[in-house]
């Protein structure tokens, strides 16, 4: 017995095209949000790391260090920790608008978060890393919620001083 070959009816052709007209643009539009939130995601990721190893940079010098030298030649072990975080968060591109901020925090005598310079045994250190990120493709809908800016990113380490 021959297996009969079945023709598609003139009804049947081109519904999987209109099918497919019908489905792409939400397919497409879900793709490009995951792959937006993706970016977005990472640019945290790198910004949570550079505070990490800024922070850790930081919290490992010896006191010698972070005091300054009466000569003022040495550069102060904060801006290094800030360029520590700069160098990191350069590979993202992200343009204008990034802050990185070392700080210490020394206790009873200044009980405040200070910059670094200058001041006694710190008993903590904390990097702020902020990070804009711009969106050229959502921007008609993301604008809504940033009030026309890009999504600002921060990422904060603060840990306990344990250089000698």
């Amino acid at each position: 017995m021959k297996a009969s070959i079945r023709k598609p009816s003139l009804r049947r052709r081109g519904s999987i095209a209109v099918e497919c007209a019908i489905v792409l643009p939400f397919l497409l539009i879900m793709i490009s949000g995951m792959l937006f939130f993706a970016r977005v995601f990472w640019c945290y990721t790198v910004a949570e790391k550079a505070a990490h190893d800024a922070a850790r940079f930081m919290a490992t010098t010896t006191l010698r260090e972070i005091t300054p030298s009466s000569t003022g030649s040495d550069v102060p072990v904060a801006l290094l920790a800030e360029k520590i975080a700069r160098d990191e968060i350069a590979e993202l591109n992200p343009g204008a608008g990034i802050a990185v901020s070392v700080q210490c925090y020394a206790g009873s005598p200044t009980p405040y978060w200070d910059h670094c310079f200058g001041i006694d045994v710190p008993k903590k250190v904390m990097v702020r890393v902020t990070v804009p990120v711009y969106d050229s493709f959502f921007d008609p809908f993301t604008s809504v919620f940033t009030d026309g800016g890009p999504i600002v990113l921060r990422a904060v380490m603060a840990t306990d001083y344990v250089g000698g």
